[in-house]
């Protein structure tokens, strides 16, 4: 169930950690916006996304009315067949299952990161990582879209 949010969109970068067994806490600023029940599943770059189940079916829609080809394969075999659906427990945890945590090389560290309409779940060091690597041009690039 969708909760009224006091922001609209989820911003910022979170450190946690998750347990050997999975489990780990997910804020709740973001569980504001997703709610207690959403759809976590494999992204780009060895991340997790996870989405609200209202933003989850809209996705499912616009990939179903695409036309066959590589594309919609592709989006087949990374989003839609690594999805589960995840809940929160009464404290506030989700348990990610092995298969995701493994494909996004989850073991301790982690970063909890708000994407506007979903939340990203990345590795430490693969997070560290992939936003060292953005060149600083490249961002003045896409920043010149908003204008």
């Amino acid at each position: 169930m969708k909760r009224a949010a006091a922001i609209e969109h989820m911003s910022g970068e979170l450190p946690y950690t998750i347990d050997a067994k999975g489990r780990m806490s997910f804020p709740q600023r973001f569980r504001d916006v997703i709610g207690d029940r959403f759809i976590l599943t494999r992204g780009a770059d060895r991340r997790l996304v996870a989405y609200s189940e209202e933003t989850w079916n809209t996705l499912l829609e616009k990939i179903s009315q695409m036309r066959p080809g590589k594309e919609k394969e592709i989006l087949k075999q990374i989003y839609i067949k690594g999805a589960i659906p995840v809940e929160t427990d009464k404290l506030g945890r989700i348990l990610v299952p092995q298969a995701l945590r493994e494909y996004a090389g989850l073991l301790k560290d982690v970063y909890v990161v708000g994407a506007i309409d979903t939340v990203e779940i990345w590795d430490k060091a693969t997070y560290e990582a992939f936003t060292q690597s953005i060149d600083p041009q490249e961002l003045y690039d896409a920043m010149a879209y908003l204008s």
